[in-house]
């Protein structure tokens, strides 16, 4: 199967890297996308996307429990914001949420166990949208983390064999005025864009805009803005409002910023990544600037992720593309292999 032909994106990309490097790619199990098996020479080795023969098991079901990774990272002095695990809107939920708006702050509430940012909401302040939160959030797992929401913005840096690879910013949609178009302009060039075509075919970069969703509009509003609204050239239109706010349903622009990471933010990463034992891992750090060292009182570390997503590194929004597909391929390869791999010499042993 050629790789414009799978149904994953992770898996074009990685079949894509590994065809470039003169290795062969093919599904297990044909028909079926959970495994790939990667040939070089007499060696195959079998892989789920980000996921090889090299990340224990127990470090896979670290990460999938951000309660337990949290603790984990804590314990070794990572910058991790306080949080509780409730499994209902309860005494502990309203009493936590109190603590945490004395002190100034507000929380994110997130399904303890799930992944791809759903049931998550940020910047919960009353114990009204606590109730709605938790409600939101377990449609996808029993137990729910309350969190300090952290102000800033989001980053996700990719570690690889104990190195950082590559880098991502995440922020809401936004545009920048021209002092000639309209809002409602904008948003249409904006949406042409959010497509794009990529040597493993057609790739959006992020959502639709929809002139009409009531999140954009009450942003708009916030801002003295309508769709007719000419902005000033280079005045940025912020379209969403991260208060009380699904993540799930926010348009975000992915920006590369490998090059703009702290060293000891880079360090920060790979001491996370060390930590659960994850040899591909996503770091997840909310912060103001990634430029700057990260410490509890300016940012973050919001949790580590076992099966990180390369597309946006590879194909940001804007910003340089990183060769990590290729980067993760040469990885598997390039180290004593101990697990699901089969070598000529181990099928001439198998037959005496």
């Amino acid at each position: 199967m050629h790789f414009t032909e799978m149904q994953n994106l992770q898996n074009r990309l990685i079949a894509k890297a590994a065809d470039e490097l003169g290795i062969q790619c093919e599904l297990l199990v044909p028909g079926c996308e959970d495994f790939m098996k990667l040939t070089k020479q007499n060696m195959s080795i079998v892989i789920n996307k980000t996921r090889s023969h090299r990340l224990p098991l127990i470090s896979g079901l670290l990460a999938k429990n951000k309660q337990a990774a949290n603790q984990l990272l804590s314990e070794q002095g990572l910058p991790v914001p306080a949080h509780i695990v409730v499994s209902e809107n309860n005494e502990q939920a309203l009493s936590f949420l109190a603590s945490i708006s004395a002190a100034g702050h507000s929380l994110v509430v997130k399904p303890l166990d799930a992944s791809s940012g759903n049931g998550v909401t940020l910047d919960v302040r009353t114990p009204q949208q606590l109730a709605e939160a938790i409600q939101d959030a377990a449609v996808f797992s029993q137990q729910i983390m309350l969190q300090q929401y952290v102000q800033g913005n989001d980053y996700r840096v990719l570690v690889i064999d104990g190195k950082v690879v590559a880098a991502t910013e995440y922020s809401p949609a936004y545009l920048v005025g021209d002092g000639q178009r309209t809002i409602g302009e904008h948003l249409a060039e904006l949406n042409r864009q959010h497509l794009r075509q990529t040597e493993i075919g057609p790739l959006t970069l992020f959502n639709m805009l929809q002139p009409d969703d009531p999140a954009i509009t009450t942003s708009l509003t916030a801002q003295g803005y309508e769709l007719s609204t000419v902005p000033e050239a280079g005045c940025i239109v912020t379209l969403y409002s991260l208060e009380h706010t699904e993540i799930g349903k926010v348009s975000e622009f992915s920006r590369d910023c490998t090059d703009e990471l702290h060293d000891h933010n880079v360090k920060l990463a790979i001491r996370a990544a060390q930590i659960l034992n994850i040899d591909v891992a996503g770091i997840d750090i909310r912060c103001n600037d990634i430029s700057i060292p990260l410490t509890s009182d300016c940012g973050g570390i919001l949790e580590v992720n076992a099966l990180p997503d390369f597309v946006f590194h590879v194909y940001p929004y804007e910003g340089q593309g990183r060769a990590v597909a290729h980067r993760y391929v040469e990885y598997i390869f390039n180290q004593q292999v101990n697990g699901p791999v089969t070598t000529s010499s181990n099928l001439q042993r198998s037959v005496h």
